[in-house]
């Protein structure tokens, strides 16, 4: 009778992490729960020592990770060897989170998923959902498959609709909203802060909790370029934020840039470098990292476009300073004992790993290295440029492995989750193999499993000759669009002018054509073996390419880039290198021809649902150009454009949303050719 309520003791004492609140999805530090249940362990046994063990492993998730997961390891060997389904749960989430906290996202994620298989099976609710939403945080944050991680919180709000469970109902839609803006979808965020809005009425809502929120409205106004709404909410929230917390202080921090950019946006410029900077002494306290960064690049770009270089520059190497040191230390904060603290908004929804953290980093560095650059090369002095873009580089790399690693994960993510397929599919052909030898006789029995096995065997020889047919075929064509853009005329032409600018001492513009010329390389070599890019990276191919032609032929090619003040470049994401073999052909076959200067102009804009995609040069026309080619070369092929056709036929195969492309020759009032446009439609 004692052992049974010392085991209620130690259910009540920390029952409530069963129960989790907005709060505690973030698996806030509760080290006198823990201290109460350490002093239980020694005395305990069996089930009740794997509970004890879960709640302090519970209770130090995130803050203590490491002893968190060496307990949880304890006690999923002793629920094993207990036959304890509820005890096994518990500690492989618990150990499944801590997997995720530190970086290992693959080991997360089938732990998580054997946690909530049992929890299935147990049918407890609350934690089905809890677990739903880690692997959803899993999924999102590592970049392993976003849309699967949006899906899992989705799931977990269908669960709580279902259930009742208005707390784990709230939370939802409040993620929700979260996740959608940042993956860049404010239309589906500001739907669910309206759900959430509509909802959190009927409710008690925590304080930090509210306030967040409406820091979130402010943000989604922004986005829809409604600065003074969005200006006004972010207001709202400032007095409501307790700066004696450290971590509310990190989000002043943080909200102070926000304003900040809101001002900027309504060029109120004093008033923006005035939030600016008191981000950055709000963020200085306590070393907060995170705030001082973001904060040092509001200042950066505001100096920037006032035209005092200098300042910016200061401030761009500010921001590089704090990236290292979060790079560095994996944490938002340079003081260790604040180091598990909460050190942005984000974190109120979910727990962000460190190499999440790098990541954020690293895209704040590359924002600040790609102004040091244009700020120096304005200012010709071209050899700082070049030391610059080298840093710059290194961390591209960073974010190009991180996003590369991902995509591995994801591939040996699918593989274990194909093998756990397969060991259900066959598990459940043997329960029913073990139905037939009930039901009929042995002839019928081995009938059937011979049948089954010739044709899982055909099964088996199909789905292999189309794998390698398919890779063939996918090998092939990444092989062929390589050499459609690498154009040996153009690389040879382009080491000989490297070679003379060595051979005249001119060893600045060597330095600068050699940095485009391997940059553009090393992108072509890259994006070839890439399905989607980013609309970032395409352009800065592009801008490279142009940017080369234009050194090789100074008196023939001029070229711009426009892109809509809508797109957000970083966000979107296209098929690579479409646009590259189109000017190609127009300064080879169009402008070169021309006796006067010719001109490409590459145009990205929106329209709709839509982005437009054109490239207008003002040279001979495909008419004249052709005429021109056929008696230099009468068995040339513009190979590179073919290709390209093939790449949208295959594209649209797979796709519901079709690309479409259309060129036209451009005439004058007299009807004599001035050159072509190419015209890419492309569904976002």
């Amino acid at each position: 009778m004692k052992r049974l309520k010392k085991h209620l003791f130690v259910l009540i004492l920390f029952g409530g992490l069963y129960f989790p609140l907005f709060s505690q999805v973030n698996f806030p530090l509760n080290l006198q729960l823990a201290d109460s249940l350490e002093r239980l362990l020694p005395a305990a046994t069996g089930k009740e020592k794997v509970d004890i063990l879960n709640g302090i492993s519970y209770a130090l998730i995130r803050h203590y990770s490491s002893r968190s997961d060496s307990l949880s390891s304890i006690s999923v060997q002793l629920a094993k060897e207990t036959g304890y389904k509820e005890g096994l749960a518990k500690a492989l989430f618990c150990k499944g989170t801590n997997d995720y906290i530190n970086g290992n996202f693959i080991d997360a994620m089938t732990i998580l998923y054997e946690a909530l298989y049992l929890y299935k099976e147990i049918g407890d609710t609350n934690m089905i959902i809890e677990t739903y939403y880690q692997i959803g945080a899993v999924s999102y944050f590592s970049f392993t498959d976003i849309n699967e991680g949006l899906h899992c919180v989705q799931i977990c709000l269908d669960y709580a609709k279902v259930s009742g469970l208005k707390h784990w109902e709230s939370q939802m839609y409040s993620s929700m909203q979260y996740l959608y803006s940042t993956a860049g979808n404010h239309d589906s965020s500001y739907k669910y802060l309206k759900q959430y809005t509509a909802f959190a009425k009927e409710m008690s809502v925590p304080r930090l909790e509210e306030t967040m929120v409406i820091a979130a409205y402010g943000r989604n106004f922004f986005h829809m370029g409604h600065y003074r709404k969005a200006l006004d909410q972010y207001l709202i929230s400032w007095p409501r934020i307790n700066p004696g917390d450290i971590e509310e202080r990190a989000y002043l921090a943080q909200l102070s840039y926000s304003i900040g950019d809101a001002y900027n946006a309504l060029n109120i410029t004093d008033s923006a470098s005035y939030y600016f900077d008191l981000g950055m002494s709000l963020a200085r306290k306590n070393k907060h990292y995170w705030g001082s960064m973001m904060n040092s690049m509001g200042l950066a770009r505001q100096y920037l476009t006032s035209g005092d270089l200098e300042k910016s520059v200061m401030y761009c190497d500010s921001v590089i300073y704090f990236g290292s040191q979060i790079d560095t230390l994996k944490s938002f904060y340079g003081i260790r004992e604040y180091s598990k603290l909460l050190g942005m908004s984000g974190e109120l929804y979910i727990p962000i790993n460190k190499e999440f953290k790098r990541f954020l980093a690293w895209r704040a560095m590359s924002g600040a290295y790609q102004i040091l650059i244009q700020i120096r090369e304005g200012q010709n002095r071209y050899q700082e440029a070049y030391y610059i873009s080298k840093d710059f580089n290194k961390i591209k790399d960073n974010i190009a492995n991180f996003q590369k690693r991902t995509e591995i994960l994801d591939l040996q993510y699918q593989y274990q989750a194909k093998q756990k397929d397969d060991q259900i599919l066959l598990l459940s052909q043997e329960n029913k193999i073990q139905g037939y030898k009930i039901s009929r006789s042995k002839w019928n029995f081995f009938t059937v499993i011979a049948v089954s096995i010739l044709l899982l065997f055909i099964l088996i020889l199909i789905v292999r000759q189309n794998r390698i047919k398919s890779g063939r075929k996918v090998a092939e064509f990444q092989q062929r669009l390589l050499l459609s853009q690498m154009n040996p005329h153009f690389i040879f032409n382009s080491l000989t002018s490297i070679q003379n600018f060595i051979v005249k001492h001119d060893e600045i513009k060597a330095s600068v054509y050699l940095s485009r010329f391997s940059g553009l390389v090393r992108s072509i070599l890259k994006n070839s073996h890439e399905e989607r890019i980013t609309l970032e990276e395409e352009i800065n191919t592009i801008e490279n390419y142009l940017e080369l032609q234009k050194i090789r032929f100074p008196d023939k090619v001029d070229y711009s880039i426009d892109v809509d003040p809508l797109i957000e470049p970083e966000s979107l994401n296209i098929p690579p290198m479409l646009a590259q073999p189109f000017i190609e052909n127009a300064i080879e076959h169009g402008i070169k021809n021309l006796e006067t200067k010719g001109k490409v102009t590459v145009r990205f804009h929106l329209d709709h649902t839509l982005m437009i995609l054109e490239i207008e040069d003002n040279g001979v026309g495909r008419k004249k150009a052709g005429e021109l080619l056929l008696k230099r070369d009468k068995d040339h092929k513009s190979l590179a454009t073919v290709i390209t056709r093939e790449r949208i036929a295959a594209l649209n195969h797979r796709s519901k949303k079709k690309i479409a492309l259309e060129i036209i020759d451009l005439k004058d009032d007299e009807g004599n050719a001035r050159g072509t446009l190419v015209r890419f439609v492309l569904p976002l």
